[in-house]
């Protein structure tokens, strides 16, 4: 089940930490204000605190961004498979006769076409399902034919070729549910945001006033930081979002040249 900080769209949680960092920052140095603070930069603890924050900030950032690439990377693995092991399984219904030749071809077209109606409808839960369902309902066509070959005479070579292939198809897609919905952990993603909001109050807080130089600085760090997370995030969602680098899915689509 997608959390509310799954659903959300990356845009909008970057968008929402540009805002808050900024907000973050005003209310440091309002409450520097209100502290009446003696001296303008503080001692020499807390300045090596402030660099630990932000050290500990710039740490969960690398740590979130790899397991985002990681993911991006078992995602186009994944999809790469599935496309060669569905073309693979539709080339070996040419070893049977005709009549069946054609019977698991109509079977395997509808298969494609569930499955690339998955990958364009992944964002949208009911689509998904109809999706999965329609797969389903053709895998369980494609495997009864095959059994029903399996058991008759001077069928051996065929089947010994198609049920294997079948199976690497069925697996390749039962993996695939399986990396979809491994995600980054919330808590890892809220640990990310908090750190940085708590980083921008102490930097405010510690900050004497700003001048148009430290403006475009801070500027620059909000703009920047807000920018990468949401990179980040993005990145951990390679079937929606911006960075849709996934190669495995045009070959899933261009198996369909394999039905005209």
């Amino acid at each position: 089940m997608n959390t509310l900080l799954q659903r959300a769209d990356a845009s909008i949680l970057g968008l929402l930490l540009f805002i808050g960092m900024v907000v973050m920052i005003m209310l440091g140095k309002v409450a520097g204000k209100i502290w009446n603070k003696e001296q303008s930069e503080p001692k020499g603890g807390v300045n090596s605190l402030f660099t630990a924050l932000f050290a500990l900030s710039g740490l969960i950032l690398a740590f979130t961004f790899g397991m985002s690439q990681n993911r991006l990377d078992n995602v186009r693995s994944v999809v790469e498979l599935e496309a060669t092991d569905i073309g693979t399984a539709v080339l070996r219904s040419d070893l049977y006769a005709d009549s069946v030749r054609n019977g698991f071809r109509a079977d395997f077209k509808k298969y494609l076409d569930a499955v690339i109606a998955f990958y364009d409808h992944a964002v949208y839960r009911e689509q998904r399902h109809q999706a999965k369902v329609d797969a389903a309902g053709a895998a369980e066509k494609l495997w009864a034919r095959a059994a029903q070959q399996a058991k008759l005479p001077n069928m051996f070579i065929q089947s010994n070729q198609m049920i294997p292939a079948l199976n690497e198809m069925f697996d390749i897609a039962q993996r695939r549910e399986l990396v979809l919905k491994a995600k980054i952990p919330d808590l890892i993603v809220y640990m990310l945001f908090v750190s940085i909001l708590i980083g921008c109050f102490i930097g405010g807080f510690t900050s004497s006033n700003f001048s148009n130089r430290d403006k475009v600085i801070i500027a620059g760090f909000v703009i920047v930081t807000a920018m990468i997370v949401y990179t980040t995030i993005d990145l951990s969602r390679p079937l929606r979002g911006i960075i849709t680098d996934v190669p495995g899915r045009d070959a899933i689509v261009e198996l369909r040249e394999m039905f005209k």
